[in-house]
């Protein structure tokens, strides 16, 4: 039995399904109700009844269900007394931003959101990079910052990460301006035939290994060249270095003054939002908790 357990119950419960327990968690229905079989299992208990239009807990599931709140509820107190450094702290939330994450689309939103939630406050911290982890300032979550504005998805995910979504980055291309590519409004697959290509290596983004092959199956003359791994300044240096095109994110277009990043005509976006680790503390839960009602009631 693990956290993840745990929380999937909770989720099941909560929305009587393994496909909504699912897009909570940005995972599959089936990979919800393997968690599930595997919880059943382990504790000998058949917390579920299944039906064809959804699951109902068991009374054996309506006996465990608040122990589960209980338990994760203390691992959180736990985790945020840890981590507290002094009492004066107590709800002011650490929110990351570095140059390829930054806070900005969710400084915008808390300015109309803040005023509905006084007892928090937002103070920036600068994101520094764990040079060990493949996920760099991801990994640094829970340690120099409670929360950060960055991409996610499945892959994502799987590194101990939760997220709240804010909303979706498109994808452009970013040519130095002298580049015939920089006077398009907008550059199709067909407007890259032929044309190098910087991006990510495959595995490094489930978004990015879609969008290539989107791109090479329209065009295969397209010439991809990929990065050592995830993006940092490097990367938009080499591409003015080289005169050649990148793959960028909305974020993205004012990082190198040399370069100007054109939309790309694709279907495919990124989503993007808080991103938090799975056992955030209780004041950054409380946190999140608030945030997401608050700006559910004003959509």
């Amino acid at each position: 039995m693990d956290i993840n357990q745990l929380q999937t119950f909770l989720r099941v419960s909560e929305y009587g399904s393994f496909t909504k327990a699912g897009e909570q968690s940005f995972i599959s229905g089936t990979a919800v109700m393997k968690q599930i079989n595997r919880l059943e299992n382990e504790l000998n208990l058949k917390l579920f009844t299944r039906t064809a239009t959804g699951v109902t807990l068991t009374p054996q599931g309506k006996t465990f269900q608040p122990y589960v709140h209980q338990l994760l509820d203390l691992l959180n107190t736990a985790v945020e007394e840890t981590r507290r450094v002094r009492t004066d702290d107590k709800r002011v939330i650490l929110l990351g931003t570095s140059l390829l994450h930054p806070a900005d689309p969710f400084m915008a939103l808390w300015k109309k959101v803040a005023p509905r939630m006084p007892k928090f406050q937002i103070r920036l911290v600068q994101l520094q990079e764990d040079l060990n982890s493949s996920n760099r300032e991801y990994a640094m979550l829970g340690r120099s910052s409670d929360l950060m504005v960055g991409t996610f998805d499945s892959a994502t995910l799987k590194h101990s990460f939760s997220a709240t979504k804010l909303g979706a980055y498109h994808f452009g291309i970013a040519v130095r301006s002298d580049n015939p590519l920089a006077q398009l409004d907008e550059i199709t697959f067909a407007d890259l035939a032929h044309t190098k290509v910087l991006m990510v290596p495959q595995g490094v983004s489930e978004k990015n290994d879609r969008l290539r092959q989107q791109m090479l199956a329209a065009v295969p003359t397209i010439q991809p060249v990929e990065t050592t791994g995830r993006y940092d300044i490097n990367t938009f240096n080499q591409t003015v270095e080289e005169n050649i095109a990148m793959i960028s994110l909305t974020p993205w277009k004012s990082i190198h003054p040399n370069l100007v990043t054109v939309p790309l005509k694709t279907d495919i976006t990124v989503d993007y939002g808080l991103l938090s680790t799975k056992l955030p503390g209780k004041k950054t839960a409380d946190f999140l908790h608030e945030f997401i009602r608050i700006t559910a009631e004003n959509q």
